[in-house]
């Protein structure tokens, strides 16, 4: 494109909000060319718009959708999806998201449609509690190189990177229980203690959403149909709930992929119970009862930077990485 065609391409762009179900067959061939361009063709159907994009208490699709739509263009061409949490109390991370259709990429769409999101979050922003810090947050996974190159461009940092892994179920170890702990499935008056340990958890984790473990969200935690405790290893010495593995099946994402895939999430040891080869014993359970269920393969997600060396557990557990998530940050206030 030349340099005349792409100032009047970015000049004649225009910006609007969500309208309704209306949009969601441009949204959806918005992300089919997306994630074709990225050459990884996830996926989609309408089904997932009506359950991700409908409006909830949380979430006003008016307000933080954004579509960007070009001269000659009947219908958008990409979109941002905006958000914010906090990771401590001392921040607020505001979020975003988009997709770009292939012919439009490197011709400044993008980066004008990241500028618009931050407008957006800005004046978001200045409604809410001021607080120490504030940042733009936006994520990538690493075959996504388009939308890498915007980040970079529009001025945004990595600031860390997990690793997905997968692992077969064809041989599994035979890791003991260590001595004084014991696992049974468990109980509805322990789930409590779960939800408690799975909030020790995620305090220290970089990837922490602080709204998630208020008291209030416990029954919405609870109700969760994605909870399969018949599948989860958890470790007790007497009362106390000392570690756990949440083994867990997506039937649906198993069917719309084709495959048998286990996810072997929230592996997490209290301090007072580590170095005594628990989470080992755990995680070959997990795996056991994964195969046992007809799968033949299981998935994690790990912190590249995690402190406890889990990453290389897991590694020496038969675990190899099949891409990587990276997190880029920008201050809103610099």
């Amino acid at each position: 494109m030349s340099m005349t065609a792409q100032t009047e391409l970015l000049s004649g762009l225009t910006f609007r909000g969500l309208q309704g179900e209306i949009d969601y067959p441009a949204m959806l061939e918005i992300v089919r060319s997306s994630r074709q361009a990225d050459q990884h063709d996830e996926p989609v159907s309408l089904e997932n718009f009506q359950r991700d994009y409908a409006p909830t208490d949380e979430f006003d699709p008016s307000r933080q959708v954004i579509l960007v739509c070009v001269p000659g263009e009947a219908a958008p061409v990409g979109y941002s999806r905006m958000g914010w949490y906090a990771s401590n109390p001392d921040n607020r991370l505001y979020y975003h998201y988009g997709y770009l259709k292939a012919d439009y990429r490197g011709t400044g769409v993008w980066e004008a449609l990241v500028q618009q999101s931050e407008a957006r979050l800005r004046a978001i922003a200045s409604q809410h509690a001021p607080v120490a810090a504030r940042s733009f947050q936006a994520w990538a996974s690493d075959y996504q190189k388009d939308w890498i190159a915007v980040l970079d461009r529009t001025g945004y940092q990595v600031v860390r990177r997990f690793n997905n892994m997968l692992r077969p179920l064809d041989e599994i170890p035979q890791i003991p229980l260590p001595s004084g702990f014991s696992v049974h499935p468990v109980q509805p008056d322990e789930m409590r203690r779960v939800w408690e340990a799975q909030k020790e958890m995620n305090d220290g984790l970089f990837e922490n959403v602080v709204e998630d473990w208020l008291d209030e969200k416990y029954p919405e935690w609870l109700a969760n149909p994605g909870h399969t405790p018949h599948l989860w290893q958890v470790a007790w010495e007497g009362e106390q709930l000392a570690g756990m593995v949440l083994a867990r099946i997506d039937a649906e994402d198993n069917e719309k992929h084709q495959r048998r895939r286990g996810l072997t999430e929230h592996i997490y040891v209290r301090p007072a119970w580590r170095k005594r080869g628990l989470a080992s014993a755990l995680i070959a359970r997990s795996l056991q009862v994964l195969k046992d269920h007809g799968m033949q393969e299981a998935e994690l997600g790990v912190d590249a930077e995690n402190e406890s060396a889990a990453y290389r557990l897991y590694q020496q557990l038969g675990y190899q990485t099949f891409y990587t998530d990276i997190w880029f940050r920008k201050p809103m206030d610099a």
